[in-house]
C-alpha cells in the first residue's frame, strides 16, 4: 500500500508498508492516530517563548553564579595559582581550584586498558588541552564572576603538545599522561580474514581521514547545584540528555550516596545532538563548588566555552581494505584506525570506536571482518557522543571503499551494492560481529532511490567546462537503542570485571479520578516531539482523543522513576521508548476493562474500551470517567483481587540486549534501520564551490508513528551530516590552540544553505518492538556523509582528483585541483 504524504516543499513522498513476515511478534495494526502526521503539541509553547529552559530557572534563594578560568595552553604544568586580587573584588565570594575539588571528589572511572592519570572535572596539577578548567570564581552575578577571571594569576610551565593521533602512538611522542598515549588497543577478527583476502581476486585499499566536529546546539550547557549541609543532600538542575548511566558515573565520584543526590532535568532543552551527554563533568564540578563554598551556584556556558571545551566528536584516521572478486562478491573487509579522544578518555568513550560494532559490515553479506583499533590521547578537548556516534565516520570510509571496489572491477557502484545486500528472507540476520539486524528491504529501498534520482538517465555532461557533474550514493544500517554492554568489547575478556547488558526504558500511564489521561516519561526531549508521539500511542491504546492525553517530560531522580539507561540519545525513543509507552497503556486498558466488566456484571472477555467507555457485546456501557471515579472514590465496589488504580509504571527491555561473548561478539543495538541516500552535485573547479542539484533519501525505520516527525528527524539528521561533509571542522594550530572557538571561525551552514531534499519511505516493521517502530534520528547523519563525498569524488575524478578527507570545503577543492594541474605541467 502506498500513501502520498505532503512534504514541506509542497511535494509528496511515498510511505510504503512492507511485509511483516520476517518476525513472529507482528505489531498491532495502526489505529486512529498512529501513522498520522499530527502536529506537534510542543510547538505552540516553544515557538511563542513559553518554554522553560535551564537558564530560566532560579529554583533556590541566594543563588550565586560562577565563571570558569580555562587554560590558554594545550599542555602545561600548573606551578602556582594566585587568586588574591580576584578575592578582593566586590561581590566575589570564592575562588575554587583543582586541589580543593580533588579533596572532595574522586577521579572519574575509565573503561580502557591503560587508564589516564586521574581525571577530575578541573585540572589539578597539569593541563592537557586548551580550555581545560583551572579555577572557578563564585560571585553575586555572572558579570562579576567573569570580570574576576582577569585577576587570577596562574604560572605555567609549558610542555610540548601532541596533536596527531598517528604520531601520538610513536615512542618518542610527547606524553599526554605518564604511561603512554595509547589508552586502549584491540585486534578483533570475525571469520577467517586472511583466507578471504588470500582468495580474493582484488584487494582495494584506501586511507580516510575524518575531522573533529562540534554539532553545537542552540542552547549551551547549564548547571545549578545546591548542597544542603543540614540534610547532607545535593540538588542539581542540568540540561543533561543522558544516558543516566553517566548520572551513576557522576554520583560514584561525589562524597554522597546516590539516594542523597537528586538530578533534575527540565522538560525543555534547546537541542542536544549527543553533546549534552558530556555535561556530567560540570555537574560534578558545580556540585563540588557548592559543597566547598556552602552556597547554591549556577553556571551557563558561553558559546565560546562550548566550542572550546564542552565536547567534540573524535577525529579518525582509518586505513580500510576490501577483498572483492571479479564477479562483484565482497569477501571481507579489514581496517586499522586511530581514534583521537583528546586529553582524557572519559565515559562513555571509547564509544565512538565500538558503538557501531554490531553493524561494522553495513548492509553487506560478507564472510569475514578484521579490525585493529587504537584509542589515542592527544592534547585536544575530550570527546563524547554526537549524533551518529562513530557510525558516520565508519560509513564515510566503508561506502567510499565500496565505490573504489566497484571501480577496480569495472562494475557500476549501484550494481555492486545490490549484489551484496543482505536479502529480505535472511532477517533477522546476525552480523559477523554479533549484531542482530531485525528487519529490512535493502534492495527495494535502494531501487526506489535509484528511480527517484533517475540514475539510469544521469549524465556527467556539462555546458560549462569549469563545472563538473557527479553522482553519489550510500547505503547504511542505522543502529538504535544501544546495548549498554557493547563497550565491554574495548577490554579483553580477562579484564571484564562483570557483565553489562540491556537497554531498558520506563513509562508511566495514569487515568486520574476524573478520567483524564497522563503520561510520564523518563527523559527530556531536545526537539524530537516526544509529547506528540507518546500522545498518539496512548490515545490509540486507550481509545481516547489525542488532545486529551497530557504528557510530562523531564526527570527528577529524587522523585521520579527512572532506569540506568534513561535519556534521549541513541535514537532509542522510537525503539524502546515507544514499546514502554504502549505496554504501559495496554496494562491500564486491561485494568479499565476488568473493572468496567465487573461494574457491568459481564465477563471481561466480552467488553472493549473505546470511545471513552467500556462497552459490552450487548451494547451496555460504562464511561471511563465513571470507572475512574469508582476506582478511586469507591474501591469497595471493585473485584476482590483488583487494586484500586488505573495506572502502570512499566519498565521494559529487550531480550536481544545480551552481554559481550568471549569471542567479542555483541548485539550492540536493539534495532537496525536502513537508509539509502543519493546526491547529484556540480563542482566548480575554478572556485571549489560544491552545489547540490538534487538529493533523495530513502529510509526504513519500521512502523512510522508520525510521518511529519520522522521527516523532520531525517531532514535534521541529514543536515547535520551535510554540514560536517562540506563545512564543519575544528582546527588546532601547532601549539594546540583551538582556532575555531567562535561561530565566525567554526563554519556552519545556515537556513540560507539548507539542503533541499526529496524523501521516500518504506515501512518494514521490527519484530522486536511493540509497534514495529525503530528510531530515525541518526540515519540521515550517517548516510549523507558518504553519499555527498562520493558524489563530489565522482565529479572530481574527471580531472584526476580524489577525495579521502573531510570536510570538502571550497579552498580544499581548489587546492586539490591546483595540485593536479601543477603536476600535469
Amino acid at each position: 500500500m502506498t500513501e502520498e504524504q505532503p512534504r514541506p516543499d509542497g511535494g509528496t513522498a511515498a510511505v510504503q508498508s512492507g511485509s511483516t513476515e520476517q518476525g513472529t511478534n507482528e505489531p498491532e495494526s495502526k489505529g486512529k492516530y498512529v501513522g498520522r502526521g499530527e502536529k506537534r503539541k510542543e510547538d505552540n509553547r516553544l515557538t511563542t517563548g513559553r518554554g522553560r529552559y535551564i537558564d530560566d530557572l532560579e529554583p533556590v534563594p541566594n543563588l550565586k553564579y560562577i565563571s570558569v578560568l580555562r587554560s590558554p595552553h594545550a599542555h602545561a604544568r600548573i606551578e602556582d595559582i594566585d587568586a588574591s586580587a580576584a578575592l578582593d573584588m566586590d561581590g566575589v565570594h570564592a575562588v575554587v581550584t583543582g586541589e580543593q575539588v580533588a579533596e572532595l571528589v574522586d577521579p572519574f572511572p575509565a573503561s580502557v586498558q591503560n587508564p589516564s592519570n586521574a581525571y577530575y572535572p578541573i585540572a589539578v596539577d597539569k593541563v592537557r588541552y586548551n580550555g581545560e578548567p583551572v579555577a572557578v570564581v563564585v560571585a553575586d552575578d555572572r558579570y562579576r564572576a567573569h570580570d574576576a577571571l582577569e585577576f587570577i594569576n596562574v604560572s605555567y610551565e609549558r610542555l610540548d603538545p601532541i596533536l596527531d593521533p598517528e604520531e601520538a602512538v610513536e615512542d618518542d611522542a610527547p606524553q599526554v599522561h605518564e604511561g603512554g598515549n595509547v589508552a586502549n588497543y584491540r585486534e578483533l577478527e570475525y571469520g577467517d580474514v586472511d583466507a578471504e583476502f588470500a582468495a580474493a581476486d582484488h584487494i582495494v585499499k584506501e586511507r580516510f581521514e575524518y575531522p573533529r566536529t562540534a554539532y553545537p546546539p542552540l542552547e549551551t550547557y547549564g548547571v545549578i547545584a545546591d548542597y544542603d549541609d543540614g540534610q547532607d543532600t545535593l540538588d542539581i538542575w542540568a540540561n543533561f540528555q543522558g544516558p543516566f548511566s553517566l548520572h551513576a558515573v557522576s554520583t560514584s565520584v561525589l562524597p554522597l550516596p546516590e539516594n542523597r543526590i537528586s538530578l533534575k532535568v527540565p522538560s525543555d532543552q534547546g537541542g542536544g545532538f549527543g553533546v549534552k551527554c558530556s555535561l556530567y563533568p560540570y555537574i560534578v564540578l558545580l556540585s563540588a563548588v557548592s559543597m566547598e563554598t556552602g552556597v547554591p551556584v549556577k553556571w551557563i556556558e558561553s558559546r565560546q566555552e562550548h566550542l572550546l571545551a564542552s565536547s567534540m566528536h573524535a577525529n579518525r584516521v582509518q586505513y580500510l581494505e576490501g577483498a572483492v572478486d571479479d564477479d562483484g562478491d565482497i569477501r571481507a573487509i579489514r581496517f586499522r584506525q586511530f581514534d583521537d579522544f583528546g586529553g582524557y578518555v572519559r565515559p562513555p568513550e571509547p564509544g565512538a570506536t565500538y558503538r557501531p560494532i554490531g553493524n561494522w559490515q553495513g548492509p553487506y553479506d560478507m564472510n569475514a571482518l578484521g579490525a585493529e583499533l587504537y584509542t589515542v590521547r592527544t592534547n585536544k578537548c575530550p570527546t563524547g557522543p554526537h549524533r551518529g556516534y562513530g557510525c558516520h565516520l565508519h560509513y564515510f570510509a566503508l561506502e567510499g571503499l565500496v565505490d573504489r571496489m566497484a571501480e577496480t572491477i569495472d562494475m557500476d557502484p549501484a550494481e555492486l551494492r545490490l549484489r551484496n545486500f543482505i536479502t529480505d528472507d535472511a532477517f533477522p540476520f546476525e552480523s559477523l560481529t554479533g549484531g542482530l539486524y531485525d528487519s529490512g528491504q535493502y534492495e527495494r529501498a535502494m531501487q526506489m532511490g535509484l528511480d527517484a534520482i533517475d540514475y539510469d538517465g544521469f549524465s556527467t555532461e556539462s555546458d560549462d567546462p569549469d563545472t563538473l557533474i557527479g553522482i553519489g550514493m550510500s547505503a547504511v544500517v542505522d543502529p538504535q537503542a544501544s546495548n549498554m554492554g557493547y563497550l565491554d568489547v574495548a577490554l579483553p575478556k580477562e579484564m571484564r570485571r562483570y557483565s553489562k547488558s540491556g537497554a531498558v526504558e520506563a513509562a508511566t500511564v495514569i487515568i486520574g479520578p476524573d478520567g483524564t489521561v497522563k503520561v510520564e516519561l523518563t527523559d527530556s526531549p531536545e526537539g524530537q516531539g516526544h509529547e506528540t508521539t507518546a500522545s498518539q500511542i496512548v490515545a490509540d491504546e486507550l481509545r481516547v482523543d489525542f488532545d486529551d492525553v497530557q504528557v510530562n517530560t523531564g526527570i527528577d531522580t529524587g522523585l521520579d522513576s527512572w532506569v540506568i539507561s534513561s535519556g534521549t540519545y541513541s535514537s532509542r525513543f522510537g525503539t524502546i521508548g515507544h514499546s514502554a509507552i504502549a505496554k504501559a497503556a495496554r496494562k491500564v486498558r486491561n485494568q479499565a476493562e476488568t473493572i468496567g466488566a465487573h461494574l457491568l456484571g459481564v465477563d471481561v472477555e466480552t467488553v472493549e474500551l473505546r470511545d471513552g467507555a467500556v462497552i459490552s457485546e450487548s451494547g451496555e456501557s460504562i464511561s471511563l470517567r465513571r470507572i475512574a471515579g469508582t476506582t478511586y472514590w469507591n474501591p469497595q465496589d471493585l473485584p476482590e483481587d483488583v487494586e484500586p488504580k488505573l495506572a502502570s509504571l512499566t519498565v521494559t527491555g529487550m531480550d536481544q540486549a545480551t552481554a559481550v561473548t568471549d569471542d567479542d561478539k555483541v548485539n550492540s543495538s536493539m534495532t537496525y534501520a536502513f537508509g539509502a541516500h543519493f546526491a547529484v552535485v556540480e563542482v566548480n573547479i575554478k572556485t571549489g564551490v560544491v552545489e547540490i542539484k538534487d538529493y533523495v533519501t530513502v529510509h526504513d525505520a519500521g512502523t512510522v508513528v508520525n510521518p511529519l516527525i520522522v521527516r523532520g528527524q531525517i531532514e535534521g539528521g541529514t543536515f547535520h551530516g551535510y554540514a560536517s561533509t562540506l563545512y564543519e571542522f575544528h582546527e588546532y594550530d601547532k601549539t594546540g590552540t583551538l582556532q575555531t572557538d567562535s561561530l565566525m571561525d567554526y563554519s556552519m551552514p545556515t537556513i540560507k544553505e539548507r539542503l533541499k531534499m526529496r524523501h521516500e519511505h518504506i515501512e518494514t516493521p521490527s519484530p522486536f518492538t511493540e509497534l514495529g517502530s525503530k528510531g530515525t534520528g541518526e540515519a540521515g547523519t550517517q548516510a549523507v556523509v558518504p553519499a555527498l563525498s562520493n558524489a563530489v569524488r565522482n565529479a572530481l575524478q574527471q580531472v584526476d582528483v580524489d577525495i579521502d578527507t573531510l570536510p570538502i570545503t571550497p579552498d580544499r577543492v581548489w587546492e586539490l585541483v591546483q595540485d593536479v594541474e601543477a603536476d600535469d605541467t
